[in-house]
């Protein structure tokens, strides 16, 4: 357990590839810290009805960058918040601006084979499509490209959900500029 008992008033964004782990990493620091949880993939699905991946293959990658900015804008207005944001969306450098003025941003990733297996035990007999497969490789090969970027990064293909949150929180605290 940490010294601290609620959120920095700065936010924490995570960041990474699919199956990184953000959502239920973000999820298990905000409930630890009494913080608010947001997932931006959420926020857009609440504001538009439709995922985002709905949304990218029935209007296009400019439509589905445009509502990323928006809720961006207005995700970060909050304070003392977890934020979790997929790697395509911190790509855009206004994006990264915006979230690293509202706190720190954290990349987590793991292994190539690690993500593999923690998208084929979330999907079940849907990963045994080719097609699907395929789909999902796509996405994770365009959401990979966030590692390339100059962001603090923890690798959890090793560590529990409970060890990578001790990490997240450490990190968060080190990066708070309280």
């Amino acid at each position: 357990m940490t010294l601290f008992e609620t959120a920095p008033y700065r936010n924490l964004i995570l960041t990474g590839p699919m199956a990184a782990g953000k959502t239920s990493i973000g999820r298990a620091v905000a409930r630890r810290l009494k913080a608010d949880f947001y997932d931006l993939e959420t926020e857009i699905l609440a504001r538009e009805g439709q995922p985002p991946d709905e949304i990218r293959e029935l209007f296009g990658e400019a439509r589905l960058n445009t509502l990323e900015a928006e809720a961006i804008r207005d995700l970060t207005l909050r304070r003392s918040a977890v934020l979790t944001v997929p790697g395509p969306a911190v790509l855009d450098e206004a994006n990264r601006t915006r979230l690293a003025e509202s706190g720190s941003i954290l990349c987590l990733k793991c292994a190539l084979n690690e993500a593999l297996r923690r998208l084929h035990m979330a999907r079940g007999a849907w990963f045994h499509s080719p097609y699907n497969r395929a789909v999902l490789l796509s996405r994770l090969k365009r959401d990979w490209r966030v590692l390339n970027l100059d962001l603090p990064k923890l690798d959890n293909t090793w560590l529990s959900v409970e060890q990578t949150t001790e990490a997240v929180i450490a990190f968060w605290f080190e990066h708070a500029e309280l």
